[in-house]
């Protein structure tokens, strides 16, 4: 397994958060002569999150009554600290801390309205939307590198369940002409065979749904870390949430998009046949 800092520093800041219980949150504050900034931080897990040092750590366990926990703690700060397999890729922090969550989740959920999901997309159709997005400056080879990298999830004995529902309109646009875009509903379809994956298609037809003014969205979970996530992703920021209120919301919307979808198996095997062939008389 890689070493994966993300999860290690989700873990300590949930561990912490356990531990300081039903204390006053400004009384640890005062107490670990620190400021309030810094002890949410060391709460929080993700990309807002930060690691306190092995001082303030063992300040905190013992005023948490907890000295038995420092060295196990140490460890998990230790990994946290560590440097990643994107380390060279040089990535946004919010995209490298969604690509190391992805790279052990148990199960993936993603809505997307746009474009295919980028767990599955071909190289081509990957490249055409990379060469048409990057940002000024950005390096589309580097982008796309990675993209493929973050694919090999799928390749793993113990890859994570998918659910996919993607917009018809995402699978009608003609992203790097229709031979690159028949081939990439050519693999859709090939993975509508595995049994751990679900692909839906939201259709025109679906009218107004409950998503409509949401772009895309990807829920994460990681089960044996007690880790669940909410990821959103924009052209110049991203966002991760873990409030149980916005966790609770984004999976009603999910519930409620695979009502409004196409049903999974033949229904949708069938449309993405029909647009597939439609793509290669155009080619």
């Amino acid at each position: 397994m890689d070493r994966n800092p993300t999860l290690a520093q989700w873990q300590l800041a949930q561990e912490l958060r356990r531990l300081r219980g039903d204390r006053k949150f400004n009384d640890v504050v005062k107490a670990t002569r620190t400021t309030g900034g810094s002890l949410a931080r060391w709460e929080t897990p993700g990309d807002r999150g930060a690691v306190p040092g092995p001082a303030a750590l063992e300040r905190l366990l013992e005023i948490y009554e907890a000295e038995g926990e420092l060295e196990r703690l140490l460890a998990l700060r230790k990994e946290a600290r560590q440097p990643d397999r994107w380390q060279p890729y040089e990535l946004e922090r919010s995209y490298r801390t969604y690509a190391n969550i992805e790279s052990q989740a148990t199960s993936i959920e993603s809505y997307q309205s746009q474009l295919v999901p980028g767990i599955v997309q071909t190289e081509a159709y990957a490249r055409a939307v990379i060469e048409a997005t990057v940002l000024s400056g950005g390096d589309p080879e580097r982008e796309l590198k990675v993209r493929l990298e973050r694919q090999q999830v799928l390749q793993a004995s113990d890859r994570p369940e998918l659910w996919l529902i993607v917009a018809e309109s995402a699978l009608r646009q003609e992203v790097g002409g229709p031979g690159v875009m028949a081939e990439q509903l050519d693999y859709l379809l090939a993975l509508t065979q595995e049994p751990d994956i679900t692909l839906q298609v939201l259709p025109f037809a679906a009218g107004a749904h409950v998503a409509m003014r949401i772009p895309a969205f990807v829920i994460l979970r990681v089960e044996h870390h007690g880790l669940k996530a909410v990821y959103t992703e924009a052209q110049t920021a991203s966002l991760f949430l873990t409030d149980q209120d916005d966790l609770r919301e984004y999976t009603n919307i999910f519930n409620g998009l695979r009502a409004a979808a196409v049903d999974q198996g033949r229904p949708s095997r069938r449309m993405l046949e029909g647009i597939a062939a439609d793509l290669r008389s155009k080619a």
